[in-house]
């Protein structure tokens, strides 16, 4: 049997090339974008949060809008005013190419049952795909958020929080959420460096790594420790 996890084990530092992925948080309503990501391990996710106050927590395919049993991540509630981004941004490293599944668990609008999703290395059939999480986040009740402070990632700052004057923004108000209690704390670690590439996408809100590959010879970053017990799994 073996061991994998998909964060990394606190005090373990990887040397990895890494690519460095946006992902807007309500910049244009209950949305993530992109909502799909094709992470490699050592890549690193970087949510930056809009209008007007939002969440991102990892979640499970067969659980809609409810948090990783163990393990997985949590960046607390980011509110944002009007025509700004938030002046911090959640990041997290992924240490494998197995998907799972993120959501915002803002209740005041019902965030996750209205879409607000998206899943890093998604499936191309079965469960792991947005369209079947979507059919069974339309039938869930109020989402769940940790009732801890953030873990899985590092909370920093945002390098650009400048709007441009075409952006729109959701209009979601003060945070609303259903709590569950988490066995075990995992605190934030921190990145020693990167090289930061942005993805885009056009037409669409999926983002592969297709579009990124030539980046990927820059310079050697440093895995981002995640203090603490790390979430793990039997593959």
């Amino acid at each position: 049997m073996k061991l994998s996890s998909i964060f990394s084990l606190a005090g373990l530092v990887s040397q990895t090339t890494a690519i460095t992925w946006n992902v807007s948080v309500g910049k244009n309503g209950l949305t993530f974008e992109p909502n799909e990501i094709r992470a490699g391990a050592g890549d690193i996710i970087q949510f930056i949060f809009w209008p007007r106050n939002h969440s991102v927590v990892a979640g499970e395919f067969t659980r809609p809008c409810i948090p990783r049993l163990t393990g997985g991540f949590w960046s607390g509630f980011f509110p944002t005013a009007v025509d700004t981004i938030n002046s911090q941004l959640f990041r997290v490293q992924i240490n494998s190419s197995e998907p799972f599944v993120f959501y915002c668990s803002q209740n005041n609008g019902q965030h996750c049952k209205n879409g607000m999703f998206g899943i890093i290395n998604p499936g191309v059939t079965g469960i792991t795909t947005l369209s079947s999480y979507r059919n069974l986040a339309a039938g869930a009740g109020n989402a769940t958020s940790p009732r801890v402070p953030s873990f899985g990632g590092q909370i920093v700052e945002n390098p650009n929080t400048s709007v441009p004057p075409s952006s729109s923004t959701s209009t979601s108000s003060a945070a609303t959420s259903t709590v569950l209690t988490s066995t075990s704390t995992i605190t934030s670690g921190t990145v020693t460096s990167a090289t930061t590439i942005t993805s885009t996408s056009t037409g669409s809100s999926t983002s592969t790594r297709t579009g990124n590959a030539a980046a990927r010879t820059g310079a050697p970053v440093a895995a981002l420790v995640v203090a603490g017990a790390a979430a793990m799994f039997f593959v």
